[in-house]
Formats: C-alpha cells, structure tokens, sequence
C-alpha cells in the first residue's frame, strides 16, 4: 500500500529553499515573499508540536488534515524540500499508514530542521 502514498520524502541532498521560487510564487513582490517566509518560520515550532501530537494520538485523519493546511504554507515559501516532505506525511497519514507516517514525520522535523539552519545562516547556496 505504501506505493499509493507518493511522492517519498525529501532526501538530504534536496533543495532546501528557493528563493527564485518563492519570488515568483509571491508574483514577484520580495517583500510578500519575505512576509511569508518569516510567517512560516515563525509558526513552524508549533505545526511541528501540533503534527507530533496527531501522530502520537493515532489521529490519522487530524494529521493528514493538519498537514495539508501546514502544506498550504510551506507550497509558496519555495521550501522544496520541506514542502516534500509534509507532502508525503499528508499522504501517508490519508491512508492511514501509521508506520510511514512515523518515517515521514522524521523527514519533515529533518527538513524543518535544515530550513531553520539555513535561514539563520542565510544559506547563500540556494538563493
């Protein structure tokens, strides 16, 4: 049944922010894409928190919903990679595979993690 919940989660290697991307999702106002990325960052602590409660409870239906509006942000902030992975827990949660959604909950706190680092670094390589 796992093949039904593709795509896999972002490898280590995947871009973790586009900033060409995330201008061009904003309509080429730096300033939205500025504003949405720092909401995102802003709230991501919490989704996190919200997302492991979900998982920890079984809520299959709760995850997957909480997700996909956690998805809603992270499509035009140009995280490929973070956007992946919340993806591929949304689906798997859908599906109610409790075991991938624990291995794609690991892939998203991964790329949340790289997100934050690159950002408070400025992650020049992917600009």
């Amino acid at each position: 049944m796992t093949d039904m919940i593709d795509p896999t989660p972002a490898k280590e290697n995947d871009l973790i922010q586009d900033s060409h991307l995330a201008l061009q999702l904003a309509g080429g106002d730096a300033e939205l894409a500025a504003d949405l990325m720092a909401a995102l960052l802003e709230g991501l602590p919490d989704e996190l928190e919200a997302l492991r409660a979900c998982l920890a409870e079984s809520d299959w239906l709760g995850l997957a919903e909480y997700a996909h509006q956690v998805r809603g942000a992270t499509r035009y902030c140009g995280v490929p990679a973070l956007d992946a992975a919340i993806e591929a827990l949304e689906r798997a949660a859908r599906v109610g595979d409790g075991t991938r959604c624990i291995e794609v909950f690991a892939s998203v706190e991964t790329q949340a993690e790289r997100l934050q680092s690159c950002m408070s670094a400025d992650c020049p390589a992917n600009s």
